[in-house]
C-alpha cells in the first residue's frame, strides 16, 4: 500500500500529512476532474461507471487520464515550511493522503521532503478509518503524529500519538475531543473580495454595452432603461459563470502565468467544487431570468453560454480564430441590448463594432503573448501561438483599427442619421477621436503596459474618460437642432 524510502534515524514520532486541503489549497482529484473537461470531456460521462466500482477506480481513471503539472499546484507555504524544519531537525516526514499513488509519488519528488508515501492503490481509498489502519500498520496505535485539515482525519488523530489541525475552531475541538492537538494552522475560507474577484465583476464594464443601442437610438424612456438595466444585470451574471468555468479549464495554464497566478482559483484562494457549483447555478438562473425578461433575450444568452463554452474547450487553443471569436462575443452584448430594449441595429454599426473589438481582441492576444513568452515557449500556455506571432498580430490589429474607423466614416453619410443629427457632419470628427484612442492602446500594447483587457485596463485611465466625453459632445452637438 505503501512507497517506503529510507528514512534519517529519530526518536520522535514520524510526522505523516495528508496532501488534499492540507498541504495543498484545494484537491487534486478535482483538478483532474476539471483537466478533463479540457482534454478528454466525453470522459466524464463515464464518472458514474467507475463510481460503480468505488472511489479508488474514479481516482485511477482521473489519474490516468487527466493532465495535472504537480510543479505548479498551490501548496501551503506555512505547512511545506513546518515539514522542512521538521526533517532538519530529523523526523520522518511521510505523505499519506488518499490521492492516487501516481500522483502522490510525483508529488513527494517534486517537493522532496517526504521520506515514505501512503496513497490511493489496489483499489484501496486511503481515506479516514482506512488511512488510520494503514499507518497503525506501519506505525502502531499512537506512534505517529497526523496533519490534517476535514472531519474525514479525526479517525487518524484518533489513532494517532498527537494531532495537527488545518482548519477552524470547529474541527479543531473536534480533533481535541479524540487526540492531544499540538499544532493549530488557521484555514482562511474566501472572503467576499475574493469572490467577487472570481466573479470578475469588474469585468462587467464590458456589459455597458447592452446600453449602447438605446444611446445610439436616443432612446432615454424610464421603461427601456429599466428593462436595459436589468438585462444588463442577468448578462454580467450570466458572463461570471463563464469567467469561472474558464478559469477552471486554464488552470494549468494560469499558475504558470506572471499575473494570472494570483486568481483566485488558480491560487488555491477558492475551490473547485464551489466554483463548479456556482458558475453551473449562475448559468442555469441567468437564463431563466432572459427569458422571463425578453424571449429573444433569453436565446441570446442560451446562444452566448454555449459559444463561450466551445471558445473555452476548443476555440481559443485555434490561432486567430480565438481573436474573432472574442470579438463575436462584444457584438452579442450590443445584439442582446439591442433585443432586449426592442431597437433596430445597423448593419453598418454592427460591421463597425466587429473590427473595433477585433482588434481590442487582438490587442489582449498580443500583449499576452509579449509578457508571457517563457510561458508560450513552453507550449503550457493553453493557446497555440508562438513568440514570433507578435510581429503579424500587432499589423493585423492596427489594420482593424483602420477599418472600423473607415466603416464609421462612410456610415456617418449614411442619410438615415438625420432623422436623429440634424446636424450629422460634425459626426466625422468621432473618427480620429476614436483612431487616437485604438492607436493609443496599440501604442501601450507595443510597450508592453497592456497587462489586462483593454475594456476593463480602460476603467483606471483618465485618457478613456476624455475620449467618451468628446465623442458625446460631438454627438450632443449633432443632435441639436438647426
Amino acid at each position: 500500500m505503501g512507497v517506503a524510502v529510507d528514512s534519517p534515524g529519530s526518536v520522535h514520532a514520524p510526522l505523516c500529512v495528508d496532501l488534499d486541503g492540507t498541504l495543498l489549497h484545494g484537491d487534486i482529484l478535482w483538478e483532474g476532474i476539471v483537466s478533463l473537461f479540457r482534454t478528454e470531456p466525453l470522459a466524464l460521462l463515464l464518472l458514474p461507471f467507475w463510481l460503480m466500482s468505488g472511489m479508488a477506480r474514479v481516482k485511477e481513471e482521473v489519474a490516468k487520464r487527466g493532465q495535472i503539472d504537480v510543479t505548479v499546484l498551490p501548496y501551503r507555504a506555512e505547512i511545506l515550511s513546518f515539514l522542512v524544519s521538521q526533517r532538519e531537525q530529523g523526523r520522518a516526514v511521510i505523505l499519506a493522503t488518499a490521492a492516487e499513488i501516481g500522483l502522490a509519488l510525483r508529488v513527494a519528488a517534486h517537493l522532496g521532503v517526504f521520506d515514505g508515501v501512503f496513497a490511493t492503490q489496489e483499489g484501496r481509498n486511503l481515506r479516514g478509518k482506512a488511512k488510520a489502519d494503514r499507518l497503525c500498520e506501519e506505525f502502531g496505535e499512537g506512534g505517529y503524529d497526523y496533519i490534517g485539515d476535514s472531519p474525514a482525519d479525526v479517525p487518524v488523530w484518533k489513532s494517532s500519538r498527537a494531532a495537527h489541525v488545518v482548519g477552524n475552531q470547529a474541527l479543531v475541538r473536534k480533533a481535541r475531543a479524540v487526540a492531544n492537538v499540538e499544532n493549530v494552522f488557521e484555514g482562511r475560507p474566501a472572503k467576499l473580495q475574493t469572490w467577487l474577484s472570481a466573479l470578475r465583476v469588474h469585468h462587467w464594464v464590458k456589459n455597458a454595452l447592452l446600453f449602447l443601442p438605446l444611446l445610439l437610438a436616443h432612446r432615454f424612456d424610464l421603461r427601456a432603461i429599466r428593462t436595459t438595466t436589468f438585462g444588463f444585470l442577468i448578462f454580467g451574471l450570466c458572463a461570471s459563470s463563464i469567467y469561472i468555468f474558464n478559469d477552471l479549464l486554464d488552470l494549468h495554464s494560469d499558475r504558470a502565468h506572471p499575473w494570472k497566478s494570483k486568481r483566485p482559483f488558480a491560487s488555491g484562494e477558492t475551490s473547485i467544487p464551489a466554483g463548479l457549483l456556482i458558475s453551473g447555478l449562475l448559468a442555469a438562473s441567468t437564463i431563466a431570468l432572459g427569458f422571463l425578461l425578453n424571449v429573444q433575450f433569453g436565446a441570446v444568452l442560451i446562444l452566448y453560454i454555449a459559444a463561450t463554452l466551445w471558445y473555452s474547450v476548443h476555440l481559443k487553443r485555434i490561432a486567430l480564430l480565438d481573436v474573432f471569436v472574442l470579438s463575436g462575443f462584444y457584438v452579442i452584448r450590443i445584439w442582446a441590448g439591442a433585443l432586449v430594449a426592442n431597437v433596430p441595429l445597423s448593419d453598418w454599426f454592427l460591421a463597425f463594432s466587429l473590427f473595433f473589438f477585433l482588434s481590442l481582441a487582438t490587442a489582449k492576444r498580443y500583449s499576452e503573448l509579449l509578457h508571457a513568452g517563457a510561458l508560450v515557449s513552453s507550449g503550457k500556455s493553453g493557446r497555440s501561438y508562438v513568440e514570433a506571432d507578435r510581429a503579424m498580430l500587432m499589423p493585423l490589429g492596427i489594420g482593424c483599427s483602420f477599418a472600423a474607423v473607415i466603416i464609421l466614416a462612410l456610415y456617418e453619410h449614411n442619410q438615415d442619421l438625420r432623422s436623429l443629427y440634424p446636424k450629422p457632419e460634425p459626426l466625422l470628427l468621432i473618427c480620429p477621436i476614436i483612431l487616437y484612442w485604438l492607436s493609443r492602446v496599440w501604442l501601450k500594447a507595443g510597450r508592453g503596459e497592456l497587462d489586462e483587457d483593454p475594456l476593463t485596463l480602460s476603467i483606471h485611465d483618465p485618457v478613456t474618460y476624455g475620449v467618451a466625453a468628446a465623442i458625446l459632445l460631438v454627438m450632443i452637438y449633432s443632435a441639436m437642432p438647426l
